[in-house]
């Protein structure tokens, strides 16, 4: 490879990794909802003209990753019956969809009538329709008790919008106009890639293209397949569990082993419990996701997160299983649970192999949608607790960060802005802050816990939890700590009680408040190695008391918050 080739090489992939930037940059400001122009929960990427993922720079590691699946199954439907022009319409999990509420987008690119790429954006829509607003059915049993369900479906044609498609999906919903909106942002997100897009193929030409974006791929894959024949040949098993399922009480089984040989990392999923009745089952799509996004982030940062990385990693997904369940089993929750706990056993399972590379546990999801008429304009709304997400687990030599969790997003959703959640939804926020005595300890502790507290004052508000982790804690790694559980607390009548972490709808009068207490990440190392001046500092940030800052670190803090220096070095030994 010349000199130029190199340079082409890198000009272009760079190219590519600043018009999926601007495709995300585009949606989170031409969208309606605020749960893509506040909290950016959505993706965009693009694909090459066989559906391999070729970008993914913008929004949330499980559904940008899980794109060119949507557009393996377009190009299996419809084959030569792609045009320029055309858009089509996806969220079927069991059809290149993770779950219901994620609805791509997907427009081809071409030049000189030949088709090089597809932009993809997936975005999580508010409803989806089903037998529950905001579409998460904690008592679901089928998938379409969840919403309607999109199989690969043209919706544009000659740049047309087909409008008998979008008013049948739209409509079948319970806030149409806003649905409608945000798909037409997605569609004007595509738009403007397919337009960047343009633009560059007339000033390199389809070949050359072309001949990049396959050697990109194959060095990926090549790049990816010489780590792994760093990590030492072996099976290295882990298992995690989900509390529930909202029917059975048992705790449901995820159980990994990560086979290394030579260049070949396979993650088998045999030895998982099989599928469930209630909606924490899993699409082959956002598990094969959730595999390849642990695997990476094992093998390296620097290791380009496209098809050609994917293709190195091998996944077994039983059929029947958690992660592979027969039709139609409900699967709402997946993105969330089991897809977190997934990366979490897979790298439980590959500390076996490389201790010191991986993270602690990350809190899981737990939280409420809330719905009705709001008093203020006598509107339908529904929205989502995105500001009760938990915190990250440590690693050696950093400590978690909080707002962080849960793994499958990694920190891509972002808190929404207080006073613009007021504004959208009938109720005032009384807390949103991080927590003392959450983060699991270590010699680098976990992000704190989060509360995020609110009351509403909507006397026709309904509330449906869902989420995980009241009964499974962020693990602690090599010494350290677990994190604190999440804790869901609802006061109706004066009186507190703690709500399961699945519940269906339960009615709210004006005045009643919803408290979440988000888990703590989990810790890293010996908690008695961790650096005394770093325990008083968390101690004067209000993140541990003095009490635990004894129990747990050893560390004696005097009445005028200074360092006993001599009775911690005694305490520690």
């Amino acid at each position: 490879m010349n000199a130029e080739d190199i340079i082409n090489r890198t000009v272009i992939a760079n190219r590519l990794d600043s018009i999926t930037q601007e495709m995300g940059i585009s949606l989170e400001h031409s969208a309606h909802s605020p749960i893509f122009a506040e909290a950016c929960d959505f993706a965009c990427c693009i694909c090459d003209y066989k559906g391999d993922l070729v970008s993914q720079l913008s929004g949330i590691p499980i559904l940008a990753t899980a794109g060119s699946f949507s557009v393996k199954s377009v190009i299996k439907k419809y084959g030569a019956d792609i045009h320029d022009g055309d858009a089509f319409i996806i969220n079927d999990p069991y059809d290149g969809g993770n779950h219901l509420p994620d609805i791509g987008i997907i427009t081809p690119v071409f030049n000189d009538d030949e088709l090089l790429f597809f932009c993809v954006s997936r975005a999580h829509h508010g409803d989806i329709g089903g037998s529950t607003a905001g579409s998460y059915n904690p008592k679901a049993t089928e998938i379409f008790q969840e919403g309607i369900r999109i199989h690969p479906t043209r919706i544009v044609e000659d740049n047309n919008i087909n409008n008998d498609i979008m008013d049948l999906i739209t409509l079948n919903t319970r806030n149409p106009s806003m649905l409608k909106s945000d798909l037409l942002a997605q569609m004007g997100s595509n738009n403007v890639a397919r337009n960047r897009l343009e633009k560059m193929i007339k000033e390199y030409g389809n070949e050359l293209i072309k001949k990049v974006v396959e050697e990109n791929l194959n060095q990926a894959e090549i790049l990816t397949k010489k780590r792994i024949l760093e990590v030492p040949d072996g099976e290295y098993s882990a298992t995690s569990y989900i509390d529930d399922d909202s029917f059975q009480k048992e705790h449901i089984k995820i159980h990994v082993t990560v086979k290394i040989k030579d260049d070949n990392l396979t993650v088998d999923f045999t030895g998982t419990d099989k599928q469930v009745k209630g909606f924490v089952n899993t699409s082959i799509v956002t598990a094969t996701a959730a595999s390849g996004i642990a695997s990476l982030w094992f093998l390296g940062a620097d290791i380009p997160r496209n098809g050609g990385a994917f293709n190195a990693i091998n996944v077994v997904l039983p059929k029947g299983s958690l992660v592979n369940p027969y039709e139609p089993a409900p699967m709402t929750l997946s993105t969330l649970t089991p897809a977190s706990e997934i990366i979490g056993t897979i790298f439980k399972a590959l500390n076996k192999a490389v201790p010191d590379r991986l993270p602690a546990g990350y809190g899981n999801y737990i939280g409420p949608s809330y719905y009705g008429i709001d008093p203020r304009n006598g509107r339908f709304y529904v929205g989502f607790s995105f500001c009760s997400l938990g915190s990250g687990g440590a690693m050696n030599g950093l400590d978690g960060k909080p707002y962080m969790s849960p793994m499958s997003n990694y920190g891509g959703v972002k808190a929404p802005n207080i006073e613009s959640n007021e504004v959208q939804y009938p109720h005032i926020t009384l807390r949103h802050e991080m927590e003392c005595d959450t983060a699991g300890a270590g010699e680098f502790r976990g992000g704190a816990g989060i509360e995020y507290a609110f009351q509403i004052y909507d006397e026709s508000s309904e509330i449906v939890m869902f989420g995980d982790g009241i009964y499974n804690a962020p693990y602690g790694l090599n010494g350290g700590k677990d994190g604190s559980f999440n804790k869901p607390l609802f006061k109706h009548d004066g009186k507190w009680i703690q709500t399961e972490s699945k519940e269906y709808p339960r009615k709210v009068s004006k005045g009643d408040i919803v408290s979440i207490h988000s888990a703590g990440g989990g810790g890293y190392g010996n908690p008695y190695k961790r650096d005394m001046n770093k325990v008083l500092e968390d101690y004067l940030d209000d993140l541990i008391s003095k009490e635990n800052a004894l129990k747990v670190y050893g560390v004696v803090i005097n009445d005028d918050d200074t360092l006993n220096i001599e009775e911690t070095l005694k305490v520690r030994g």
